[in-house]
């Protein structure tokens, strides 16, 4: 998966910590198409090539402080079962670029449902639904609600 570079513009992005950037490119980079990953604290301290400590707390408090940061700043949100939505993501690889402006996001609901994606992202969206809250789904997948038919969403969300 190539890396959202123009992240590295985003204001808010480059207030985080180092190590907060680092976790965020390590979820970005093995998140599904739909941004979602199953990964605890030290799934992703294994993946950044933090050394196993001994102690109470093994990886210190660093990715713990780092993922609360993250999701602090509404790049991530953390879910049931140790998911995590690696929000704006479908939307990124849609198109290999962020889109911001509502002409844009017009563009994006067209291009979404001619490029086939979409059945991989409603996958993911059916399959982990249960692990977020109804409103992150919706918030997050809102195009996909916009130009679907509910009837292709898991109960939850109908």
């Amino acid at each position: 998966m190539r890396l959202d570079t123009l992240k590295w513009n985003d204001h808010t992005f480059r207030q985080l910590s180092k190590e907060a950037k680092l976790i965020y490119c390590f979820l970005e980079a093995h998140c599904s198409t739909a941004g979602f990953l199953q990964a605890d604290e030290s799934d992703i301290a294994n993946g950044i090539g933090l050394e196993r400590r001994s102690g109470l707390n093994p990886f210190g408090n660093i990715v713990v402080l780092a993922m609360e940061e993250l999701e602090d700043s509404d790049f991530i949100v953390r879910g049931d079962h140790d998911f995590i939505l690696i929000k704006v993501t479908h939307k990124k690889r849609a198109h290999g670029k962020l889109k911001v402006s509502d002409k844009a996001k017009d563009y994006y609901r067209v291009g979404m449902l001619k490029s086939g994606m979409q059945i991989a992202v409603l996958k993911k969206i059916n399959s982990t639904c249960q692990c977020f809250s109804k409103e992150v789904i919706l918030e997050e997948f809102e195009a996909y609600f916009e130009v679907l038919e509910r009837g292709v969403f898991h109960e939850v969300l109908r």
